[in-house]
């Protein structure tokens, strides 16, 4: 049986994998970096510990680290070969990335 898949849900996938690495690359080291401005092991920390409580550099590290892990997870999945449908791994992925940050988001400003 002959799968009819879309060729442009791997490349989206693809896509917003390398986009969240990017911006995981960016914000690991500045929360790393202002969580030493906080507890003060660095000179003049003001800005940078500001940096540290910021929400939504919160909310875009807990979006790219979702959605960089479940995809990642799923290119796995597909090179083992336990997955032959692109399109329903993808789909159940973006739901669960989906529903992940909407919990994630409402503890951050709850």
């Amino acid at each position: 049986m002959k799968l009819k898949q879309r060729p442009f849900v791997g490349y989206i996938a693809w896509l917003i994998q390398r986009i969240t690495a990017l911006i995981l690359l960016v914000l690991l080291p500045i929360k790393i970096y202002s969580g030493y401005a906080v507890i003060g092991k660095l000179p003049g920390s003001g800005m940078i510990s500001n940096l540290h409580l910021n929400s939504v550099l919160d909310a875009f590290l807990i979006f790219a680290l979702i959605f960089h892990a479940l995809y990642g997870f799923r290119v796995i999945l597909i090179d083992v070969g336990f997955v032959t449908d692109n399109r329903s791994i993808f789909k159940i992925f973006t739901i669960i990335g989906a529903v992940m940050c909407a919990v994630a988001f409402y503890v951050i400003v709850s």
